[in-house]
């Protein structure tokens, strides 16, 4: 074996234990006939998801390699019954690896969603030709809800349609809207969304337009704070609560030099205002949830970007581009499967 190299045997022998008895226990494995075990199982599904390109092209290399002999809509019902077992492959994988963490537990009974968006172009395709949205378990991987639709679709709390009660979601500047709280409002559904400067005014309890940060200029490097504004809807002022981070030095000019490098790259400028500047200094995020400290909460935002991270190396090392959209349990093992390779990637 060359140096760099890795081999199917030693891609399986960092799997999870018990992840054998599991492919049969969620229903992936419940005949043997051209699979045999759950180890062939797991090589058609990677053959699928690297080579094979297609359930016809996956076929012909599994008969290639000695594994069996299959038609493409066998190899298509084999590997969508895998969704929720590949699922449980990630989930116990990237925990061994501690990058998903365990809830806390004040946290009670509530399930928390990140969620996101992707902008992908299909095979062969130089441009973006739609987008995947979804949300997914922070602490579990489990796939709340997953949807594609065209670029013109932007990425809005309201394309989540299955929230609900003892949801929490966690979501970026971008989800930051008046339309996106109220909607998770009206479902029941709590929130910890990045604060985005320029979505919309912030207000004091006497409907006068304040800027936020002056709430948090006496915190010193590393220290949170808090502090409660208000945002108008339909001639209603209604209340936010806002928690800060003060960065330190040393994050502070990470920030600024990746703002520079990012306004350089999509705007051609440089040099920032001072405006930018001032918000660079903190991480400020803005919650539904009045039982946790400040520090607790933004911690629970950090998290968020750990996961967050793994999509993105998802995104660049394996690409979405040949995703199979027309049936759900077919996209979700796909997915899974992405995740699986990146998990393994990190271990």
């Amino acid at each position: 074996m060359k140096e760099g190299k890795v081999t199917f045997e030693q891609l399986v022998s960092v799997m999870p234990e018990g992840w054998e008895d599991k492919a049969k226990e969620l229903g992936a494995l419940l005949r043997t006939r051209e699979i045999k075990n759950a180890t062939d199982l797991l090589h058609l599904v990677f053959l699928y998801l690297t080579e094979g390109k297609s359930f016809s092209g996956t076929a012909a290399l599994l008969k290639l390699t000695g594994i069996g002999s299959m038609t493409k809509k066998a190899v298509f019902t084999r590997f969508q019954k895998c969704d929720t077992w590949l699922r449980w492959l990630c989930e116990h994988i990237y925990r061994n690896n501690h990058t998903i963490p365990k809830p806390p537990p004040w946290l009670g009974d509530k399930k928390v969603y990140l969620v996101d968006a992707s902008d992908e172009p299909v095979h062969g395709s130089d441009k973006t030709d739609y987008r995947l949205h979804y949300a997914v378990g922070l602490f579990d991987l489990s796939m709340k809800e997953m949807a594609l639709t065209g670029t013109g679709v932007g990425e809005k709390l309201s394309n989540f349609k299955t929230l609900g009660k003892d949801d929490l979601v966690i979501g970026d500047r971008a989800y930051y809207s008046k339309q996106g709280i109220e909607y998770l409002r009206g479902v029941g559904s709590g929130f910890l969304l990045r604060f985005g400067t320029r979505r919309f005014h912030s207000y004091d309890e006497n409907g006068r337009k304040v800027n936020i940060l002056d709430c948090f200029t006496g915190l010193q490097p590393g220290g949170s704070g808090e502090a409660i504004g208000y945002y108008e809807y339909e001639g209603e002022y209604k209340p936010l609560r806002f928690c800060a981070l003060r960065k330190t030095k040393e994050a502070e000019r990470n920030g600024l030099e990746a703002l520079g490098k990012t306004q350089q790259r999509k705007h051609g400028k440089k040099g920032l205002s001072e405006a930018q500047r001032a918000y660079n200094r903190y991480v400020v995020v803005v919650t539904s949830i009045t039982d946790a400290a400040p520090d607790v909460l933004l911690e629970l935002y950090r998290q968020r970007w750990q996961l967050e991270l793994v999509f993105k190396r998802l995104q660049s090392l394996f690409g979405y581009h040949e995703i199979p959209v027309h049936i759900e349990r077919s996209a979700l093992a796909w997915f899974y499967g992405k995740l699986l390779l990146a998990a393994l990637c990190e271990t």
